[in-house]
């Protein structure tokens, strides 16, 4: 047992070498992550599918920040990844082919097949229009229609001679019989001799015949005609085109996807002459869409490997999609409306996504575990990928994915996914645990100083003064909750630097000193303590009963924390003990009511079990006792309260008075030894809050386990207490000696026949019976 002075409690640093942050020129690396910096290059390293990585550690500690600088110079060092596109597939529009090409080509193939489809379709309008294309089509026209010409009077004379006369129209082939050189009618045949009508129809069958072959073979005149023509035509379409062609092709001609991919589009274009030819409106933008290089990804302005960060990652933003089109109220799409994800942009390096944002997503998690295990990005529309969609769409070529995913998030949905979903753990292989401490030695304090520098620069701050940094320091380890660290929460601390510089310049100072980082503490901590303040109202008015002087029988001042999401703080509450005969035992009376956490009910055993081994081995102990946290109606959990209330029914059953202007924490085992608990700087500063406010009396203070003396980072008025002698702070190793400051008397040896030092508390507690 020792009370604490104030050169045990003051944080000091040893400042030297500037007088405010602008004469620091330092450079700021990333401080106290030698872990985190260490399993991140190692995940960088290995290319393997199963090392992706999740960084883990609280928010503000820098992981975004320190992930993308080491991840950025890691990828400056790679190659830039192949530009990815997409283009048509003239055999099968659903399903567009996919490219990869050189950094850059992509942009550069894009331009040239725009330019192409211009160029072409000039030279083919110009070249269709010469003289000589003209000369060469009539020549084609006069041999069509001699051929044809000498066909018809072919057949007229092989009619003639059987009799009939044959004439050719635009209706159709008409024949008649001829006798005596005129033609008959079909109704005057039947008025003919039955001789010549017989005659007539011999030779009609035979005229059919040679009909027959007339119009078989002027088909085939037809179909040559049209064969030579489309000869020419795609003949000087080459002429016209090929220049153009051979120019790309000659660009291109280290990659022969590109060349496959021009020599379809040379073929479709052939194709299509008539359209190409003609003057109707759109026509050229047409065939350039049709034609052209939807180009997904252009890593031509890259200088390593890409880095992308994705802060929406719903399942299109990651996956990509296709988009579609409205035309007289039907849905249309084609290869130049696919849209890439971050997982096509990232490919060849690295994706960095916010674990939290990427599971509030609907299936964005289970599409990107997909092309993970896969290793392709195949972009599909959601509703198509859950196949509750009827939509006749397009279905892209896969694109081969090599990518390094980066999450960002909490410890506790690391440990989820871990858990309960067993492709996690295959796929992401490397945890990356951010510290949210580190340790105060005079290097991390120089590095840190380093850091607040590098920060009041970024955001263009006041500069600090060596008192304003020292109080940032203190903030840090008080952010800690450890004397013998700092804080890595530099989110944290960037807003205290930027408050700070607020308050400094609204002040009209040109130099952020001591006074202004401690006034932008107390106002951030304004913004949030409302409800600390309306309890200590209470506690004030008598409303929540605690005393701070006098003594009281079975009475003690135990000490709580409240944790509310953005604020946490300590207060004192009242513990009684109430003993009597009956049924051996301890009444948890928060138990039987419902309002103990079984962290909290395991506690109350062990004090039983450590109050029965301490007064019970020679007799038994045959009393009942009861424990009660008075005015509390929420669930009480925690054993940091074990030891007041020990103490509270050591008073009890000694009828001892405790002192009341002393409160208590820390918990025991059943040795009676007194363990660290957590929070003691908030217990510490709620009950000497309630004091300062009655008026201190000098003989205040708080009981502490003497293992959390490093957990002391309290707040400066509590430290100046300390100091003029108006406050203390006692630690202590075992009940006994928690006992005799609050009962104020000795505690007792247990003496080698039974029983303990006589007139001590011990005795009292062994000899004496409740009531």
């Amino acid at each position: 047992m020792r009370k604490l002075g104030f050169d045990e409690l003051e944080i000091k640093f040893d400042l030297e070498g500037f007088e405010t942050t602008d004469d620091i020129c330092g450079e700021c690396g990333f401080v106290g992550q030698a872990r985190a910096d260490e399993a991140l290059r190692m995940a960088l390293q290995v290319s393997s599918p199963g090392y992706h990585v999740y960084v883990s550690g609280p928010a503000g500690t820098g992981r975004r920040t320190f992930v993308r600088s080491v991840v950025k110079t890691f990828a400056e060092k790679m190659p830039v990844p192949h530009d990815l596109v997409y283009v048509n597939n003239f055999e099968d529009h659903l399903h567009p082919n996919f490219m990869e090409l050189l950094p850059g080509q992509g942009r550069s193939l894009k331009l040239d097949m725009s330019n192409l489809v211009s160029e072409a379709a000039e030279a083919i309008r110009r070249t269709f229009d010469s003289e000589e294309y003209s000369k060469r089509r009539s020549q084609l026209e006069e041999e069509y229609f001699k051929e044809k010409k000498q066909l018809w009077e072919d057949l007229r004379e092989k009619a003639k001679a059987l009799g009939f006369d044959v004439q050719v129209t635009q209706a159709g082939i008409v024949s008649l019989p001829v006798i005596e050189g005129k033609p008959i009618p079909p109704e005057a045949i039947e008025h003919l001799p039955e001789e010549i009508k017989k005659q007539i129809e011999e030779n009609s069958t035979k005229l059919k015949i040679l009909l027959d072959g007339a119009l078989t073979k002027s088909r085939f005149i037809d179909r040559e005609f049209k064969k030579r023509l489309r000869d020419l035509d795609r003949y000087v379409a080459m002429f016209a085109v090929g220049s153009i062609f051979a120019e790309l092709e000659k660009k291109y001609s280290k990659n022969s996807e590109i060349l496959d991919f021009l020599n379809a589009v040379k073929n479709d274009m052939l194709d299509n002459l008539d359209q190409l030819r003609s003057e109707e409106m759109g026509i050229i933008e047409y065939f350039k869409q049709r034609y052209g290089v939807n180009l997904l990804v252009d890593n031509s302005g890259l200088l390593g490997a890409p880095v992308v960060e994705e802060f929406h990652p719903t399942y299109s933003n990651l996956l990509g999609k296709i988009e579609y089109y409205a035309r007289q109220g039907i849905l249309h799409t084609d290869f130049t409306m696919i849209r890439p994800g971050a997982i096509h942009r990232a490919n060849g390096g690295f994706l960095i996504i916010d674990a939290v944002e990427l599971l509030k997503q609907p299936y964005a998690w289970e599409g990107l575990k997909r092309v993970l295990v896969s290793q392709q990005a195949r972009i599909e529309n959601l509703e198509v990928a859950l196949g509750i969609s009827n939509l006749h769409t397009l279905r892209p070529e896969p694109i081969p994915l090599s990518v390094k995913v980066i999450l960002i998030g909490p410890e506790w949905v690391y440990d989820l996914m871990y858990l309960h979903d067993e492709e996690f753990r295959k796929l992401f292989g490397v945890k990356v645990p951010f510290d949210w401490t580190m340790d105060l030695n005079d290097a991390n304090v120089k590095e840190f100083v380093n850091v607040l520098s590098t920060i009041v620069k970024e955001e263009k701050l006041l500069p600090f003064d060596t008192t304003a940094i020292e109080e940032v320091l203190k903030y840090s380890v008080r952010l800690s909750g450890d004397r013998r660290k700092l804080s890595t929460r530099f989110g944290v601390v960037r807003r205290l630097l930027v408050e700070a510089s607020q308050v400094a310049s609204l002040s009209g100072e040109h130099t952020v000193k001591a006074e202004h980082v401690s006034e932008a503490i107390k106002k951030a901590e304004r913004r949030v303590n409302l409800y600390e303040e309306k309890l200590e109202e209470a506690l004030i008015r008598g409303e929540l009963m605690v005393e701070t002087e006098g003594e009281r029988v079975g009475q003690v001042n135990g000490l709580t924390v409240l944790e509310l999401p953005d604020h946490s703080f300590g207060t004192p509450v009242r513990i009684t003990a109430k003993t009597f005969l009956g049924k051996p035992g301890v009444i948890d009376i928060q138990r039987e009511a419902d309002l103990s956490g079984k962290i909290h009910s395991k506690a109350v055993m062990t004090l039983e079990a450590y109050l029965n081994w301490k007064y019970g081995r020679w007799e038994p102990v045959s009393l009942t006792a009861t424990l009660s946290f008075e005015q509390v109606y929420s669930v009480v959990e925690g054993d940091s309260a074990s030891l007041a209330e020990t103490i509270a029914l050591i008073s009890a059953i000694s009828e001892l008075p405790a002192r009341q202007d002393v409160a208590i924490t820390g918990s025991i085992n059943q040795h009676g030894e007194v363990q660290p608990v957590g929070g003691v700087p908030q217990k510490v500063e709620g009950f000497f809050k309630l004091c300062s406010k009655r008026g201190l009396t000098g003989t205040q203070g708080v009981i502490i386990p003497s293992q959390n003396v490093d957990h002391l980072t309290l707040k400066d008025e509590v430290l100046e207490a300390v100091k003029e002698g108006k406050f203390h702070i006692w630690t202590v190793d075992t009940v006994d000696e928690a006992v005799e400051i609050v009962l104020g008397k000795k505690a007792g040896k247990e003496l080698k026949r039974g029983g303990f030092s006589k007139g001590s508390v011990n005795d009292l507690v062994y000899d004496l019976p409740p009531g």
